[in-house]
């Protein structure tokens, strides 16, 4: 029969069967191999992303490395070969200096005469630009014409220069190659006559412009013919000194010059 359901009459629960203590150790072990397998597959799945991620940062890394070598390659590959030449140079040098006016009637005058100069370069071409210091004896061609009534009538000055050229190439041929050229250039002066030379200064400083053509004859001998202006920057003596009882005032008492000029690299 049914048991009949009568109102205010509860039933009494159904009791959860008891495990006994061996089944319930039983239990509870397998439990815990179960939070340990996961546990351990967790450690696992972690380790095994961490190895990836450190694998694919090394990859990076190293395709990083092969770009930047295989980029430095090309670039210096492609990149002209840089080109070194010694030589000597020599030239004529043509002053202009301004006027000088003394205290006295007497007359002094400045020739502008022809000077020369001498030295040694060397060429670093670095594609269409090249850089060429040198080092240079100047005589320069000034003299200096002093009243009668001086014991040394005539002062003769001359410098020891450091150019430092930069040459453009305009047009590069196989034979002869026209350039444009620019660079600064200390000189260091003396003269032959005590009381001007403790009127030089130290050193002067000028800028020189020109033009020129790279002529190769063969891979071993290179002639660079040259037509150059030096624009004085500094004064090169003082603009009033004086000897004696006279005292001279110098207009313009900058180095200023046009030169021509034949390089001999090899």
């Amino acid at each position: 029969m049914r048991p009949v359901c009568r109102p205010g009459l509860r039933l009494p629960a159904r009791k959860r069967p008891l495990l006994s203590s061996s089944r319930k150790r039983l239990v509870d072990e397998g439990f815990r191999h179960d939070c340990e397998d996961e546990g351990v597959q967790s450690l696992a799945n972690r380790t095994i992303f961490c190895t990836s991620y450190h694998v694919d940062m090394c990859t990076k890394r190293i395709r990083l490395v092969l770009f930047t070598l295989l980029t430095g390659l090309f670039l210096f590959g492609t990149a002209p070969a840089a080109q070194a030449q010694i030589g000597v140079a020599a030239g004529l040098n043509f002053e202009s200096a301004g006027d000088i006016d003394t205290n006295t009637s007497e007359n002094t005058t400045l020739d502008n005469s022809t000077g020369y100069h001498v030295g040694l370069v060397y060429d670093l071409g670095l594609g269409p630009v090249s850089i060429r210091p040198g080092f240079f004896y100047r005589k320069v061609g000034k003299t200096y014409e002093f009243p009668n009534s001086i014991e040394e009538a005539n002062a003769e000055v001359s410098a020891w220069e450091v150019p430092v050229d930069l040459r453009f190439t305009v047009l590069s041929t196989p034979i002869v190659s026209p350039y444009i050229l620019a660079g600064p250039k200390a000189s260091f002066l003396r003269s032959d006559l005590q009381d001007i030379d403790d009127e030089l200064e130290d050193v002067s400083y000028s800028i020189a412009l020109g033009v020129g053509a790279e002529i190769s004859l063969g891979s071993a001998l290179t002639l660079q013919p040259e037509l150059r202006y030096d624009f004085g920057t500094t004064d090169y003596i003082d603009d009033e000194f004086e000897i004696g009882v006279t005292t001279f005032t110098q207009e313009d008492p900058k180095l200023s010059a046009f030169a021509l000029r034949l390089n001999v690299l090899f």
